[in-house]
């Protein structure tokens, strides 16, 4: 026989008579409270010790066990694993699946999350790595004018040599697959050396000059100027010895040959406006002005041309087109 709470506190009141008024107090409402207390606690065979035991209910053993552990799956390496755990936690999660974290790997959600039933935990492996490779640095060219080299011919004074750079590349892969590459450094460790090339600039006609020699004595008769054409009449003969003759025929071998510098000096082994050698102007009387050829005038300078030319014409000259 079971007593519900509402017979309690029937039972309290009916301990006092209609024609009693006693009021009730405090303490007597407290009591009727406790009682119902201990019937709602399962705890009727205490305040009915009479009560067969057959007839006694028995308290629920669930209401006493521990909460059931969080089940959840864990993707990781791409396998799903499912794990239980009393904590709930991905960290606990993560424990219970023997799941190692590499330094670098990411878990989703944070570790310190809390989890319910049917959440699930993902791994991403994640790996860094760095490589060094070493690229080859171009060399630059410079060209110098080199005036004992003979026009259009090249030489190497320095000879190239390229460079060397080392590059370390930071390369991050997810779960395998390549997701980032980052430049760390680049370190120059050999530098480039500068290639030097010499460019000639001497004529090449006059080398056919450095060469001339008195000829034998076989006189080459002038060609003489038509008359029609009064800037080729010969030149009269000054005093000094001076012979101006075809002046202006010298004066546009001249602008060929030195670009009518007749001063002009470069170390070549040539002087003058009209480039002579210093053999040929000593073997046609050039000491009779000057030592060299460029410290004579331009009047002094065609006079000794004249003479060469009474040899052999205009064939020392490389410019003779120019006449």
């Amino acid at each position: 026989m079971r007593i519900s709470q509402d017979q309690v506190r029937l039972g309290v009141l009916c301990s006092f008579h209609p024609g009693d008024h006693v009021p009730f107090s405090p303490k007597i409402i407290a009591v009727a409270a406790s009682a119902a207390v201990l019937v709602a606690s399962g705890a009727t065979a205490a305040v009915l010790g009479s009560q067969p035991a057959a007839e006694q209910t028995a308290v629920p053993a669930a209401a006493f066990e521990t909460p059931a552990s969080v089940e959840v799956l864990v993707w990781v390496d791409g396998v799903a694993k499912r794990v239980s755990s009393a904590e709930g936690t991905v960290a606990a999660s993560l424990s219970a699946a023997e799941i190692a974290l590499g330094e670098h790997d990411r878990v989703s959600p944070a570790l310190g999350s809390q989890l319910a039933v049917g959440d699930s935990v993902t791994v991403t492996r994640v790996a860094v790595s760095e490589e060094t490779t070493k690229v080859a640095l171009d060399f630059a060219t410079t060209q110098v004018n080199d005036p004992t080299l003979e026009k259009g011919k090249t030489s190497i004074k320095t000879k190239g040599v390229p460079g060397v750079r080392e590059d370390v590349v930071r390369t991050t892969t997810l779960n395998g697959k390549v997701d980032g590459t980052e430049m760390v450094s680049q370190t120059v460790t050999q530098e480039a050396v500068n290639q030097v090339i010499l460019v000639g600039t001497r004529r090449a006609e006059v080398s056919s000059r450095s060469a001339d020699r008195p000829a034998s004595p076989k006189p080459t008769a002038p060609a003489a100027p038509a008359p029609s054409d009064p800037s080729t009449a010969p030149a009269a003969s000054t005093g000094g010895g001076l012979d101006l003759s075809r002046a202006d025929m010298w004066d546009r071998i001249a602008k060929c040959e030195s670009t009518n510098r007749w001063n002009i000096n470069t170390g070549n082994g040539y002087y003058g406006g009209l480039q002579f050698n210093l053999q040929t102007w000593r073997a046609n009387g050039g000491t009779d002005f000057a030592a060299y050829p460029h410290q004579a005038s331009r009047e002094q300078q065609i006079t000794v041309a004249n003479r060469l030319y009474a040899k052999r014409g205009l064939q020392p000259w490389g410019c003779r087109g120019a006449a």
